[in-house]
């Protein structure tokens, strides 16, 4: 079996695995995300919008409600959200104090903040949010801009929908392997893989039919055999092999450094490959409240439009209960209406509970800060803690699974592109580097530490009252520099131990000098006040020497 055949197979085979989460994923864009394309393996981009069941907003509004909340709380565009350093435990980790790789690391982490306002990220990162709350798995791509490179190094970022993409885990349930099916016209192929690897069907509708389409599957793994540092693409850690699907032709073969593919899940069951998101517990729901409304509103035009009952003309048809139908009857003498008896009080309440319970489960109303004015800051941070305690586990699966990885991906990329600041010496053959997070929630459960800090050192000093010798338990460099890294203060306001460690000896020297010249002023003091004493005895000579 060939290589391409080989690695279709697989495609097929975990494509196959995929369709059982389809109706899920078609679910969600008919009654959460009407306008989204390609969320199965039959959809294609159209101008088709699924909106025919969707009856009611309060599923879209409280999935999208989740998604800026977490968004706001973990990227916001105005504040640099994560910071670098040495891993802890590292070799190097005690240089993670030293001025020069502090300096270092803030200003790379500032030159990759700024790459990434100038690129595409809070585009993709916004949409992949509301595709992270809703369909409960995400994959971003994130590729170099080799065609227009900027000062920042060019990152490109793309969200692939979820019906594009299958993926396998490694042993550590770690996504490692990722198939990606994408759609090009007989030209684009041309120009992304060369005339001369093109099946002859390819060559002769770039001819005939430059625009007719064709389907390609783009395969990255894991390599076996790689070889670090290396400059080869054949040799690099992940393969990537693009294949045209229908005749099995491998076009080009290449490699990346790091996986460009960042795979995210909601949560995820044991045993279970793709995600699972909040509208997999309010579908139910969702499904109920959409029906009430659509009949809420066919009852209501019904009410104001109610069907007619007509004297029998001879005309022969099926009793309608359609707006303004008209039903003949040999019966009455005259039209008449017929009488409506539905009750709009009892679905209007069963909506409004099943309203509550959707947005209950996305959290809607509890990461939404309340509307009350002049709130204490006390007020804010009770509020905001409640936020961090609904949304930790799953923030700390979307900081490992998807933010480091596309941190570490845009860090290579930079740095192979030489627009990073020049490496300090002391960091030559640093293999490793830990993403430290600095966005609202992170900066929330940081200030519970300074909090408690706070209030220990408040007991301490009232102790310390009564028993003076109890701060001796009180490390106060270490305690303030805990509150400087938990309040994330600028590197460029703290001191180092050796700065701090100069300073305290030359303020001791002052000090010593100081003392030195107020005993010589005592002594210089007393000689003068013993001088008139000495002259009354005779002088020097009045104590002779024995």
């Amino acid at each position: 079996m060939s290589v391409a055949n080989a690695l279709l197979k697989r495609y097929d085979k975990l494509k196959g695995d995929r369709m059982l989460w389809e109706p899920f994923f078609r679910d969600v864009r008919d009654y959460i995300r009407p306008r989204k394309q390609q969320v199965d393996s039959s959809s294609h981009i159209s101008a088709e919008r699924f909106t025919n069941k969707q009856f009611d907003s309060t599923a879209p509004e409280a999935s999208r409600i989740m998604a800026m909340s977490m968004q706001n709380a973990l990227t916001p565009q105005q504040v640099v959200w994560f910071g670098l350093s040495i891993p802890s435990g590292h070799a190097l980790s005690p240089l993670n104090k030293a001025p020069e790789v502090r300096k270092w690391f803030h200003e790379v982490s500032q030159k990759m903040f700024f790459a990434m306002h100038e690129s595409n990220f809070y585009t993709v990162i916004g949409e992949s949010f509301l595709d992270f709350t809703s369909f409960g798995t995400i994959n971003i791509l994130l590729e170099e801009d080799m065609v227009e490179p900027t000062e920042f190094g060019g990152l490109v970022f793309t969200s692939i929908p979820t019906g594009q993409f299958v993926f396998a885990e490694d042993k550590r349930g770690k996504p490692d392997t990722v198939f990606w099916e994408y759609v090009f016209s007989a030209r684009q192929a041309k120009q992304m893989f060369g005339g001369r690897k093109l099946p002859d069907k390819i060559k002769k509708a770039v001819k005939e039919a430059p625009d007719e389409q064709f389907t390609f599957v783009r395969v990255v793994m894991p390599r076996e055999d790689y070889k670090a540092g290396t400059q080869d693409v054949l040799q690099k850690k992940f393969a990537a092999v693009d294949i045209h699907y229908d005749s099995k032709t491998i076009l080009r073969e290449s490699g990346f450094n790091e996986l460009p593919y960042v795979i995210g899940r909601f949560e995820k069951a044991s045993g279970e490959l793709w995600g699972r998101s909040p509208a997999d517990i309010a579908m139910p729901d969702i499904k109920t409240i959409n029906k009430i409304r659509e009949l809420e509103l066919k009852g209501l035009a019904t009410a104001v439009h109610p069907p007619l009952i007509a004297p029998d003309q001879g005309i022969i048809g099926t009793f309608r209960m359609t707006p303004s139908a008209i039903n003949y009857s040999r019966e009455p003498e005259r039209f008449k209406f017929l009488r409506f008896e539905g009750r709009f009080d009892l679905s209007s309440l069963k909506a409004n509970e099943l309203k509550k319970s959707i947005r209950g489960i996305f959290l809607a109303d509890q990461l939404v800060l309340p509307e009350k004015l002049n709130m204490t800051a006390e007020e804010v941070a009770t509020v905001r803690e409640q936020i961090q305690k609904l949304l930790g586990p799953t923030v700390a699966r979307f900081e490992s699974e998807v933010l480091t990885p596309l941190i570490l991906r845009s860090f290579g990329i930079m740095y192979r592109a030489g627009v990073l600041p020049p490496t300090p010496p002391e960091l030559e053959g640093l293999d490793e580097i830990e993403i430290a997070y600095i966005g609202q929630l992170a900066k929330n459960q940081k200030i519970q530490d300074v909090t408690s800090i706070q209030r220990w050192l408040g007991v301490a000093s009232n102790m310390a009252t009564v028993s003076p010798e109890i701060l001796d338990n009180v490390d106060m460099d270490k305690a303030l520099e805990i509150i400087g890294e938990r309040m994330a203060v600028p590197t460029e306001v703290m001191r180092s131990e050796k700065e701090v460690a100069a300073l305290r000896a030359q303020r001791q020297e002052k000090m010593m000098m100081q003392e030195q010249l107020a005993q010589a002023s005592q002594v210089a003091e007393g000689a003068g006040k013993a001088a008139p004493m000495v002259k009354a005895l005779g002088g020097a000579d009045a104590f002779p020497v024995q």
